[in-house]
């Protein structure tokens, strides 16, 4: 009996010296941490990331072996890479449009006057049919906004304008700010949904946001696409404002008349009298991608099904063997911050795995420059099941500049997550403002916008334009100067003058909101007016 009492006052004291033992403290995200991951991820040794290179299969071994460090878990069975294959064309330098009657031929010139590219390895060389003007072809019932009234458009070529009806102040749909409707990925689907034969897409660049010269840039070299996506269009392309106009001229339309007559509701499909004749031969070839993912669950029995997902793209645009002197395009900004910030919430969580209440998603998506490619992949294969999506929380160019007075998220208006936003940045002493820039249409810009059209609540968290300190306006001059002078150029390197404190405020906005998406009973939802929905 004395040495089983014995033993008991041993357990006892046992407990007692455990219970009193300090767990191991948090160690915070600092810039630092946050710098050495931009500094490996932006070297030259990854020769700028771009999609089956080598530069970013070394940027997906380094994040899938972080994750292993930290003990997660794989997010694809057993594996923390999710393959898939992207498809590239490559567009024909030679190609040809007519646009022609019994009464009329007009030819025009690759570049100059247009742009193409088919996403169908079966496309004939030779690809014709009706032409018809579409307006903005928009369908969006919850704005009781149809601009095709039932017509048939099965083996048409569609003339569309760029962006949506009434772009102005107090316009009918957001006023100057974009919806995805303006989007020409949207009039694209919109395109194949219905069954046509074409689209091309009349450029403006109040419309647009940007000039002819991005277009012809951007089209002139290799297109990728999803190889297990469908698309029925034959071509796709955009038309030159002053091309349509003689297009439009020939079926005896004034441009100007018929744009009015599109800004209606009243506007139904005009067919033109005329007919197009494509003439290209793409070349194509398949790219092995994948995105890298690791899953930390968490320990609350009445959230283990929910799911955040937090996202940043790790790949870049490569390298350019025919510049003269620096080639590399190394995006320290677009997107080595981001992914330095989504790799820190991992080892910060990772710590205290017992704390978390519901399960986190760091996944680095592939291919964000070629048309948000790896996270759309990601969001149509879930690893779970789309019901136990609580939300996305996207990193995209973080910012490297210092801390603002406040924040803001790009998207948040599309759903209730505006709410958690709004609260967790007053928690942390920040003003909540308004998106900025909406007529540019940054939401639909970025991975966000893949997880928004597969019914999943997203955002882009985004710093403020107000700096602390005395300098009230670095933050915005340093922006401005990025994105005119670094943006999408050999310039995006890691710089000394940086103040990665700005990410780590952004960073610690995310926590918040993860706090609060964490005690939350309901899944956030999409607001009425927006032209996403939750799937039922």
């Amino acid at each position: 009996m004395k040495k089983y009492k014995i033993f008991i006052v041993f357990l006892i004291v046992s407990a007692l010296f455990w219970c009193c033992k300090k767990s191991e403290p948090v160690k915070p995200i600092t810039p630092q941490e946050i710098e050495a991951h931009i500094r490996f991820l932006s070297d030259d040794l990854l020769e700028g990331r771009s999609v089956g290179s080598r530069g970013l299969a070394i940027a997906a071994l380094y994040q899938e072996n972080y994750f292993r460090s930290l003990g997660l878990e794989p997010a694809f069975g057993q594996s923390f890479r999710q393959p898939f294959v992207l498809k590239g064309s490559l567009p024909d330098h030679n190609a040809s449009l007519e646009i022609f009657s019994e009464n009329t031929q007009i030819d025009y010139e690759i570049y100059e006057d247009f742009v193409v590219n088919s996403e169908r390895e079966d496309c004939p060389e030779g690809v014709e049919g009706e032409l018809v003007y579409c307006g903005y072809l928009i369908q969006a019932p919850e704005r009781e906004w149809d601009d095709i009234k039932g017509a048939d458009l099965k083996g048409k070529v569609l003339l569309v304008e760029v962006n949506e009806p009434g772009n102005y102040p107090d316009g009918i749909f957001e006023g100057e700010d974009m919806t995805y409707y303006g989007r020409w990925t949207y009039k694209f689907e919109k395109a194949s949904e219905l069954g046509a034969t074409g689209i091309l897409i009349i450029h403006n660049t109040k419309g647009a946001a940007y000039g002819w010269d991005v277009v012809r840039n951007s089209w002139s070299g290799e297109n990728f696409f999803l190889e297990d996506k469908e698309n029925r269009l034959f071509f796709q392309g955009w038309l030159h404002a002053e091309a349509a106009e003689k297009a439009l001229a020939a079926a005896g339309l004034n441009r100007t008349a018929i744009v009015a007559q599109a800004e209606t509701k009243d506007f139904k499909p005009v067919p033109l009298g005329l007919r197009v004749r494509i003439r290209q031969k793409p070349e194509y070839r398949s790219v092995a991608t994948e995105n890298v993912a690791a899953l930390l669950r968490g320990k609350h029995k009445k959230r283990k099904d929910r799911y955040i997902i937090l996202t940043a793209h790790y790949d870049h645009l490569g390298r350019d063997p025919n510049r003269e002197g620096d080639q590399i395009y190394n995006g320290a900004v677009d997107n080595c911050s981001a992914s330095a910030s989504v790799l820190s919430l991992a080892r910060y969580y990772a710590q205290r795995p017992e704390k978390l209440k519901l399960n986190l998603v760091f996944l680095a998506v592939t291919a964000e420059e070629e048309g948000l490619l790896g996270s759309d992949y990601f969001a149509r294969h879930l690893p779970f099941p789309e019901s136990s999506a609580l939300a996305n929380l996207n990193f995209e160019m973080t910012n490297v500049w210092g801390e603002t007075e406040e924040v803001y998220a790009i998207g948040g208006k599309h759903s209730d997550l505006d709410d958690f936003c709004r609260e967790a940045a007053e928690n942390m002493g920040l003003d909540y403002i308004p998106e900025r820039l909406g007529q540019l249409g940054y939401f639909f810009r970025s991975d966000q916008l893949s997880f928004a059209r597969a019914g999943i609540p997203a955002i882009w968290l985004h710093e403020g334009i107000t700096s602390k300190g005395e300098n009230k306006g670095y933050i915005l001059e340093k922006n401005e100067e990025y994105r005119k002078h670094k943006y999408h150029k050999v310039a995006d390197e890691i710089e000394e003058d940086w103040d990665l404190n700005g990410t780590v405020q952004i960073i610690r906005w995310a926590q918040e909101i993860i706090s609060l998406l964490s005690e939350t009973e309901e899944l956030p939802q999409f607001k009425s007016s927006s032209s996403f929905r939750r799937k039922e």
